[in-house]
């Protein structure tokens, strides 16, 4: 990896995307991030923290990998931090009102739109409860820094475009979900990391510096644990990114925190398809 080209890249990176958090912060004594305790929020959360007060929201079930892993964020007294525990329950009293989001906004009810949803829903709520008229979200992330597993089985072509589709399609496919969800409970949500500036840059830099092949068990960065293996071929995603929360001060636990998509960390997801389940409603999956 060629060291100059390398750490201009990072601090170039570094630089735009606090002042795209910057810009989405303005004017603000405190905003909200949805906060998943993941690398792609935690660095939203660290950069935000310059410009204004932050106040993490982490929703999710009492066994599910996001609350573990914010528990432990928050015994570290870095940030504000919102532990919203979700049931069963909680959600069938709230589904009425997830359903007519969606239905309202166009919006196809899919199980993965429902587990999506969920999270957000019961995030935004809390923060308007709390003051928060404005939240962060680390949307994008994983499709500008290669965070999706499909991407390790393609070349390196097939990932540029794959990766730019996703890109194109992001407001699409999930944004608009996230902004109507948020919306309902009279939160604005942004997304800095689709910040036209910042995502213009940061998806034309080399890929290698976002899918890092390890050769040789030669593990860049004490990295060994966040690796996939695919193909027989040994990869660490969104490897730049991780480098960049580790110059933000982001604890290391999170810099090294495998991706698990916010239906699966919140299990969310388990929730809606008992939900499904019991009332014997059939979706597109």
């Amino acid at each position: 990896m060629e060291n100059i080209n390398y750490d201009a890249t990072l601090l170039n990176l570094k630089n735009l995307l606090s002042q795209s958090v910057g810009q989405a912060t303005n004017k603000l004594q405190k905003t909200g991030v949805v906060f998943s305790a993941g690398i792609d929020s935690t660095v939203i959360a660290f950069l935000a923290k310059k410009f204004c007060n932050v106040c993490a929201y982490t929703v999710g079930t009492c066994k599910g990998e996001d609350i573990i892993f914010a528990r432990k964020f928050e015994k570290l007294n870095i940030l504000d931090t919102k532990i919203i525990e979700i049931t069963e329950g909680d959600v069938e009293n709230e589904k009425g009102n997830i359903l007519k989001i969606l239905n309202n906004n166009n919006i196809p009810v899919t199980k993965l739109n429902l587990s999506t949803a969920v999270p957000l829903y019961f995030a935004s709520k809390k923060a308007y409860r709390d003051g928060i008229k404005v939240m962060l979200s680390g949307q994008g992330a994983d499709e500008i820094f290669g965070g999706y597993v499909r991407y390790l089985k393609m070349n390196e072509y097939q990932r540029i475009i794959a990766m730019k589709n996703d890109i194109n399609l992001a407001y699409k496919d999930n944004l608009n979900r996230d902004i109507a969800m948020c919306a309902f409970n009279k939160i604005s949500l942004k997304f800095p990391y689709m910040d036209k500036n910042f995502s213009d840059y940061a998806m034309n830099i080399p890929m290698k510096f976002k899918i890092y092949e390890v050769k040789n068990d030669q593990y860049p960065d004490d990295f060994g644990e966040t690796i996939d293996i695919v193909d027989g071929k040994k990869f660490i995603r969104k490897f730049i990114l991780r480098k960049l929360g580790r110059e933000a001060s982001v604890p290391e636990f999170i810099v090294k925190r495998k991706k698990k998509a916010m239906q699966y960390g919140s299990m969310s997801e388990k929730i809606i398809e008992k939900i499904l389940k019991k009332h014997s409603i059939q979706i597109k999956f």
